[in-house]
């Protein structure tokens, strides 16, 4: 996995132990190209349950109630608020 690279997940329900935030909290914007994705998985407003999570590839690991995932490019400064929000998350 790439170092300059974010993993995106499609989730379902509770992910407490996953390395990996939601984009609010790492002040990202969701690519456009992601947020397609997302949605040909099932993410959509009507399901609060369905949710996306963040986390920098080389740091990403097991995500519990995952439906999906892919790697994705990230900018410098946009992958320090990653990490920076990923490692005080937990």
């Amino acid at each position: 996995m790439s170092s300059s690279a974010a993993i995106w997940s499609v989730v379902r329900g509770e992910s407490r132990l996953a390395h990996a935030v939601e984009p609010v909290t790492a002040d990202l914007d969701i690519p456009d190209e992601v947020l397609a994705w997302a949605v040909t998985h099932g993410l959509n407003d009507e399901d609060p349950d369905l949710y996306l999570l963040v986390a920098p590839a080389d740091e990403a690991g097991e995500v519990g109630g995952e439906i999906a995932y892919r790697e994705f490019p990230i900018a410098g400064d946009d992958l320090a608020r990653l990490r920076a929000a990923v490692n005080s998350a937990g």
